[in-house]
């Protein structure tokens, strides 16, 4: 890898890391869904479609590092480190990603962006409530279950649109060698 090719993916890098801290902090200041519908920590998930975009354009280790940093550093800007909502982002996080990059290969052939990014939605409330379980755990933290996949049906679809019109829209140069 030329220095160049490593300037231009350190780039491209810090760009999707700095535009998911943007979505989560405009999020969580902007859009107060949790207002609207009684459920706590209720959001439509609009970092995650810098994920979604990541995991479709650019390699595994990639979108790791995206996601982990923008998880980390939206925790850092917005106060939330080390706390629950940090736990429940990075569990939720972390167990998308690994069911998107692991199903990313069957797009378009067996679902389309929307469907992935449903998955992931869905994965996403999961992991979160499995590491809410394993820090208070209690059988009233899995009554949020339904709740919580009937929210990410339209917010995955959300972002799966969202994210199949910026991929139409990038350059060639956002895509990795090694995918």
């Amino acid at each position: 890898m030329t220095a160049r090719h490593s300037v231009e993916k350190l780039s491209r890098m810090a760009i999707y890391i700095a535009l998911g801290v943007a979505l989560n902090l405009l999020e969580s200041t902007l859009i107060p869904l949790g207002m609207v519908i009684p459920l706590p920590g209720a959001r439509i998930g609009l970092a995650n479609l810098v994920t979604l975009v990541a995991a479709l354009t650019e390699s595994t280790g990639f979108v790791w590092s995206v996601t982990i940093g923008r998880i980390f550093l939206a925790s850092l800007f917005s106060g939330t480190f080390l706390s629950l909502p940090f736990a429940l982002s990075l569990g939720g996080g972390i167990l998308a990603l690994l069911v998107m990059v692991n199903l990313r290969f069957l797009t378009p052939r067996v679902f389309s962006l929307a469907g992935l990014s449903i998955i992931g939605a869905v994965a996403h409330n999961i992991g979160q409530l499995l590491v809410l379980y394993l820090l208070m755990p209690g059988v009233g933290v899995l009554t949020f279950l339904p709740w919580l996949i009937i929210l990410a049906v339209p917010s995955g679809w959300l972002n799966g649109v969202l994210a199949s019109r910026i991929i139409k829209r990038l350059p060639e140069v956002g895509k990795d060698e090694d995918q």
